[in-house]
Order: structure tokens, then C-alpha cells, then sequence
């Protein structure tokens, strides 16, 4: 009389079969985001893109630290 296989382990594979699938068919389309693997112009333009990000971000957590100030001030003033 043959052995019953375990069907988890046989779960558990097809469930890595279908993750490794999807994950190659979409990590290829992903944009590099290292300078290593960028033409010049493109290096040029996430320096850029990174560098009005970071002013952004800046430019925000002002305007919050501004709000939470007069908030303060409100609250002091009845």
C-alpha cells in the first residue's frame, strides 16, 4: 500500500510556483533608482525629482510645525 503524500507541502509549493511567477513577470518593468544602471540624463532628472521631493517634504513639515504653532496659540489665548 503506497504512502498518503502530505498535500501541505505540496500547497506550499504551487503557492512559491505562483509568487516567483508574478514576481518575475513584474519586477522587470520597475525603473532602476541607482545611478549604476541610469543613462546621464535620466541620473540627472531623479536627482532632480529627488531633490523637489525633499524640498516638498520641507516645505510641509514647516507648514505643519506653523499650524501646530498657532494651534498653541489658540489655546492659550481664551
Amino acid at each position: 500500500m503506497p504512502r498518503q503524500t502530505n498535500r501541505t507541502n505540496v500547497y506550499i509549493l504551487l503557492v512559491a510556483v505562483i509568487v516567483a511567477a508574478i514576481a518575475a513577470y513584474y519586477l522587470p518593468t520597475r525603473q532602476p533608482e541607482n545611478a549604476s544602471m541610469m543613462s546621464p540624463k535620466d541620473y540627472i532628472k531623479l536627482v532632480e525629482k529627488k531633490k523637489e521631493q525633499r524640498i516638498r517634504y520641507e516645505q510641509e513639515q514647516r507648514e505643519r510645525e506653523a499650524q501646530k504653532q498657532r494651534e498653541l496659540q489658540q489655546q492659550k489665548q481664551p
